[in-house]
């Protein structure tokens, strides 16, 4: 007698579908999705700050051009904030015909926000190897988040 067709059961219930098998278990999936406070220095701990630290994590921040160097155009094509107080930006410096992709990294914070939408953030560049930037170079801003990914920056 042949154990073939007992090794194929076998097989088709060890390689099934991995789906919650009952509503209990798909809350729990849904709940380790639910964003958790951020407990860094870097955000006040009122619920305004919170919720726009929230927002700021999530947002994606793209062709962002903060000040220039000398005669230089400077532009962040990426810009994210980490919930541990740290930032991460690719980007480039263009001069003249030649443009030059750059990365750059440093500390964040925020003050109080004005809103769950608005607050201001500034960050320190802590390290870079983008032409004509430094080490300990600074940002600030006040930023607005809008519905949809959008945000409105006025720097300070």
């Amino acid at each position: 007698m042949s154990n073939k067709p007992l090794v194929l059961v076998f097989l088709a219930i060890a390689c099934g579908p991995k789906e919650p098998t009952s509503t209990a278990a798909a809350a729990e999936g849904t709940e380790e999705a639910a964003p958790a406070e951020v407990s860094s220095d870097a955000v006040p701990g009122d619920k305004n700050s919170q919720e726009f630290a929230q927002k700021l994590l999530a947002l994606k921040i793209t062709d962002f051009r903060p000040i220039d160097s000398d005669g230089a155009e400077f532009i962040y094509n990426t810009l994210t904030f980490s919930p541990d107080g740290t930032w991460a930006a690719t980007g480039a410096v263009s001069i003249m015909d030649e443009t030059m992709e750059c990365r750059e990294s440093g500390d964040w914070s925020m003050d109080a926000a004005e809103s769950a939408d608005t607050a201001a953030v500034g960050w320190t560049v802590a390290e870079t190897n983008c032409a004509g930037r430094e080490s300990g170079a600074e940002q600030r801003i006040l930023l607005t988040i809008k519905k949809g990914g959008e945000y409105e920056v006025s720097f300070r």
